[in-house]
């Protein structure tokens, strides 16, 4: 019977498994799949957003990107994944507790019989302890010593692998941040001439109009109406180019920001731009302060210690580990006498071929370090390096933004006198339109020249590593965040920068030692 049932089993589930195996085909997603998929995105790519209204500050932008940037929540959900292992690295170290439970079913007697190794006859006939059918559990805590070990360097590093992802989100919240920046100024400055490039324009249409009907009555050289008309749509051509810019700021600021690409939104632009700071020429405090807050370098420095304990880890497999076990077993087999028992054991377990490669994994492991501590060094050098960079970057920046000012200046001037010239009934209608334009190109260059000493400030803050995010920024308004960001930039803007003395931070560190070992 029990045959029976058997080769029924079997002759049923094997061809059932055979035929889904050779069945696996690729199955690509249908329009309607993927239709879904667009409608679950549209639906939750912008759900739980504060809607955005009236005009959008710079420091509202900055808020808006954080909250809400997509890949700020992705590298928010890394974050989350590294503190999860961490804690998934910590029950590594508790002892296993496990158990197991099965049914056993024989078709005949787990017989045996015995023969003596004396006479070589048969001193036993065929006999069995086990019934056909028996049930089987257990259930073992066990601890290996070893296992501890190593679990509890993983978790180590773990911990700082924690660490690394939350600088690494704080060092993509603060170029995020920069990005907003840029996008910020440079879609404002375009916005603020927005208006000129209309009144222009319409000047130019107008002019075309007024050449198209000259040259039609013959009531100038051909050549002459010929080149004016082409001066004014190469005009015309570069004034609808500048005024694509305005569409593209937006939308690059847009996504940064995470509203809809087409969000008709304006931005809150000033009468007049606030006046960037000087910045501190103390390269020292410089240098120190852009390395203790840097995210990378200090990174490098959590790779290091990592990377020491791998070798720590590599070194401790090669000692034996000590395991320590209990557990309870029941078993109900009618043969037995004790059908429930208790078993406690310690075993002592290793591989003596580990022993030869000790050198070997030694000097991996210090090959390792050094090379740890080589890219510390060179991202020491790299942020050094970037802070000098955006120091001068910086500083070119405002000197460009000086010239850019007077040149517009000095155009403004020559659009006034042109213009009062074709009201007295001397100019040319086309030199007042290119003298206006140039005026025009200037007071951009101006404005763009500003949105670069910005863009370069903000490089240089970065650069700095000094963060103006509060660490309960998610559970902040935008308003409240708005306002906090606001805060620290007010300060920074008017030159105060929280840089660090090297002197200063030893008398700190030495003044806190005493106060330790009088404590003691």
């Amino acid at each position: 019977m029990f045959k029976n049932k058997l080769g029924l089993t079997l002759l049923t589930v094997l061809p059932l498994t055979i035929l889904s195996g050779c069945a696996v085909q690729p199955e690509p997603v249908d329009q309607k799949e993927i239709l879904d998929f667009v409608n679950f995105d549209e639906k939750h790519i912008y759900a739980s957003q504060e809607p955005l209204t009236g005009t959008l500050t710079l420091n509202e932008a900055m808020a808006r990107a954080l909250k809400y940037n997509l890949q700020n929540r992705v590298k928010r959900m890394e974050q989350a994944v590294a503190s999860q292992s961490l804690e998934l690295a910590k029950l590594d170290m508790l002892p296993s507790l496990g158990f197991s439970a099965g049914y056993f079913d024989r078709n005949n007697y787990n017989a045996a019989s015995s023969y003596s190794v004396l006479t070589g006859e048969q001193s036993l006939e065929p006999s069995t302890s086990q019934d056909k059918e028996h049930f089987v559990s257990d259930i073992r805590l066990t601890w290996n010593i070893l296992d501890f070990g190593v679990s509890y360097l993983q978790a180590k590093q773990d911990a700082d692998q924690l660490l690394i992802s939350e600088r690494t989100r704080k060092n993509v919240m603060l170029n995020l941040l920069q990005q907003v920046r840029k996008a910020y100024w440079r879609t404002a400055a375009m916005q603020k001439l927005n208006n000129s490039i209309d009144r222009i324009l319409l000047r130019v249409d107008n002019s075309l109009e007024d050449l198209k009907k000259i040259r039609q009555q013959n009531l100038k050289s051909p050549l002459t109406t010929l080149y004016d008309i082409r001066v004014l749509v190469e005009t015309k051509q570069q004034l609808e180019q500048i005024k694509e810019m305005v569409s593209i700021g937006k939308i690059e600021l847009a996504t940064l920001i995470n509203s809809p690409p087409g969000s008709d939104f304006q931005l809150e632009i000033k009468n007049s731009f606030t006046a960037l700071p000087d910045i501190s020429s103390d390269i020292n405090s410089l240098e120190l302060t852009a390395l203790l807050n840097s995210s990378l370098y200090i990174n490098e420095i959590y790779n290091v210690r990592i990377d020491q304990l791998e070798s720590r880890k590599a070194l401790m497999r090669l000692l034996p580990g000590i395991e320590f076990s209990y557990g309870g077993y029941h078993d109900n087999n009618s043969f037995l006498w004790n059908n429930q028992w208790k078993e406690a054991g310690v075993r002592l377990t290793g591989d003596l071929m580990k022993i030869f490669s000790y050198n070997d994994i030694k000097e991996y492991g210090e090959i390792s370090e050094q090379v740890a501590v080589s890219r510390r060094l060179a991202m020491n050098m790299a942020v050094v390096a970037k802070l000098h960079l955006s120091w001068q970057a910086y500083k070119n920046a405002l000197s460009r933004q000086e010239h850019t000012k007077y040149l517009s200046e000095i155009d403004n001037e020559i659009s006034i006198i042109t213009k009062t010239a074709q009201s007295n009934y001397v100019g040319n209608g086309v030199e007042v339109i290119q003298n206006e334009f140039r005026a025009f190109r200037s007071e951009m260059s101006d404005f763009l020249a500003y949105a670069d000493s910005q863009d370069a400030f903000g490089v240089f803050l970065v650069s700095l590593g000094l963060n103006p995010i509060p660490d309960n920024y998610q559970k902040l308004s935008i308003s409240e965040l708005s306002q906090l960001i606001s805060d620290k930039y007010a300060v920074w803007e008017s030159g105060q920068l929280p840089l660090q003395n090297r002197k200063q931070l030893l008398e700190e560190q030495a003044d806190s030692s005493l106060i330790s070992l009088s404590a003691q």
